[in-house]
């Protein structure tokens, strides 16, 4: 059974019609050939390709300088032309002119400046880690190229940089922790104050009406005073007026 039917499994695949794939860039793409004279055909696209280069023309579409992908890949410009390079190889009198940023020198960078020189590591590291990958879709070995000596200053300078922001968000959380307190010790030394005043008040107030009822009981017992007097000396001259009477 399976002998026969694998005769026609083959008069069928060589049927069909084989495209053969074109660039996206090309113009439009290759008619079909038979399977019979695939071979053939195939060859001779290839012996074309070699003695006249790309099978088709280049369409001259324009393409946009600046797009963000071309930060994956170094920029080197040549006599007016620009190239990009997907591996770079080692070279020492280069490789070794470099080094990390350090502590000291990021802390006198504004958090401008910082917040720049963080993003520009970061695209060397893509870029650096781009040229990893190619170099191992290649099969180049790592010690033919300097990837990985940048790619160690990269992240200690960037190590660094998020060192000094650590120290400035510490010293901003003490500053503001320090402020907090002295504005709760000037609040609260306010409030007392403001306590003490209403209490010297509030007993000067209280000074006042004690003053006040004292000066009342005295006035109310020296009018008593008063008309206990006039009233004995009322009665005293009544008195003698009846006994000048009697006589």
């Amino acid at each position: 059974m399976l002998a026969s039917l694998k005769p026609l499994a083959l008069r069928a695949a060589r049927s069909v019609p084989v495209q053969i794939r074109a660039l996206a860039t090309h113009a439009t793409p290759l008619p079909s050939v038979p399977a019979s004279s695939q071979l053939g055909q195939v060859s001779a696209l290839l012996a074309e390709k070699n003695e006249n280069g790309p099978l088709r023309q280049h369409l001259n579409i324009q393409i946009n300088p600046n797009h963000g992908l071309y930060g994956f890949f170094r920029r080197k410009e040549d006599k007016g032309a620009v190239s990009y390079e997907t591996l770079e190889t080692a070279d020492v009198t280069k490789d070794q002119s470099g080094r990390s940023w350090n502590a000291a020198e990021l802390r006198r960078k504004s958090f401008k400046d910082l917040h720049t020189l963080w993003y520009v590591l970061l695209r060397e590291r893509n870029l650096l880690a781009t040229q990893i990958e190619e170099a191992r879709r290649l099969g180049v070995h790592p010690n033919f190229l300097s990837v990985h000596g940048r790619m160690l200053k990269c992240r200690k300078s960037m190590a660094r940089i998020k060192y000094v922001i650590n120290e400035r968000r510490l010293a901003y959380e003490r500053a503001m922790k320090a402020y907090e307190e002295q504005r709760d010790a000037d609040m609260a030394e306010e409030q007392a104050q403001i306590e003490a005043g209403k209490q010297e008040l509030a007993a000067q107030q209280q000074a006042e009406a004690k003053a006040r009822e004292a000066q009342l009981r005295k006035d109310a017992g020296e009018a008593q005073t008063a008309a206990r007097l006039a009233g004995a000396g009322l009665f005293e001259t009544v008195q003698q007026g009846e006994g000048q009477a009697k006589s």
